[in-house]
Formats: structure tokens, sequence, C-alpha cells
């Protein structure tokens, strides 16, 4: 099992129910986010979970943030998350770990 974490500020899909902060982790085959700010704290309550299998994930930079966008299969819904791109985020090693085998 694989995982990683991005805070998801200001997420673009906070219209859509999401929670303003959030923690995002990946195992092997499933995506989760979780209501959460730090994570070194218990997370919140789950926000969604998604399966890899047939997720498509984009991947967009800004100057100090990075979009991501992942493409639920089957039901056509997106989730959008923008994580900042400071390594203490993990968010590097969730994006790696999503592209390279989504």
């Amino acid at each position: 099992m694989a995982g990683g974490s991005l805070a998801g500020r200001r997420a673009a899909g906070r219209p859509a129910g999401l929670p303003t902060d959030m923690i995002v982790a990946v195992s092997s085959e499933w995506v989760y986010g979780f209501a959460g700010r730090s994570r070194s704290r218990e997370p919140g309550p789950m926000s969604f979970r998604v399966p890899r299998e047939g997720l498509s994930v984009t991947v967009r930079q800004r100057v100090n943030v990075r979009l991501l966008e992942l493409a639920v299969p089957g039901d056509g819904s997106r989730i959008s998350l923008e994580g900042n791109r400071l390594p203490i985020t993990h968010s590097n090693d969730m994006i790696k770990e999503l592209v390279g085998r989504s």
C-alpha cells in the first residue's frame, strides 16, 4: 500500500460539498478524502472515496499550487483539489503515485 497526503485548500470542488481543508490519501485501490487541516492530527470524517481503477488524473501547476482533478469512472463526476507545492504536504508523493498508476 502506497500513500501520501494533500491539503486541498479552497478546492474548486468546495461548492460540491467538500470541506475547505482536506487530507487526501492514496492506497493501491482507493483515493480517500478526509476533512482535516493537519497530518499530525486525527482526520475528520471521510468526504469521498473513489476507486483508482479507471480513474483519470489531471495535474495542472500554478506558481505556488498544484491543481489536481480526479475524474471518477462511470458517473463522470469530478473532484478538483488545490494543494500547496511545499514538500511538507507530501502532495508530490501522492500525485506521483496517482499519475504513475492511474
